[in-house]
């Protein structure tokens, strides 16, 4: 093992998103972190609502939808929010294509089914 960081709490595999030279993870009940992989240095946070949501990280942008139904765009260099949108309640899965952000997750939902709500990154 090279490092290793405590997380101060348990947290689902998908409030965790690993990208090439990328590791981004929610943390501590509202906290999102870029992590650097090598050495596990923190490059940036972020306060988020909490920690059960869901991260992608899709070219130089990092979403994260929160529990509470908040979709949050960063920019994945420096950590500066980019936008939020609440109102995303019931949508517990984020998958992007090109420049738009696909949610869904309502009873039943699986990944690859043509439901859910669209936007731009």
């Amino acid at each position: 093992m090279l490092w290793s960081r405590p997380l101060h709490l348990r947290s689902g595999s998908q409030a965790m998103a690993v990208a090439s030279g990328s590791l981004v993870v929610a943390e501590r009940h509202s906290r999102l972190v870029r992590l650097d992989p090598r050495s596990g240095a923190e490059l940036w946070e972020q306060r988020v609502e909490d920690c059960w949501g869901t991260a992608v990280i899709a070219g130089e942008r990092c979403l994260y939808l929160s529990q509470a139904g908040v979709l949050h765009c960063f920019d994945l260099g420096n950590g500066q929010r980019l936008w939020s949108t609440p109102g995303m309640s019931l949508r517990h899965y984020v998958s992007v294509s090109g420049s738009v952000v696909l949610l869904g997750g309502w009873r039943g939902y699986h990944p690859g089914r043509s439901q859910g709500r669209g936007m731009p990154v």
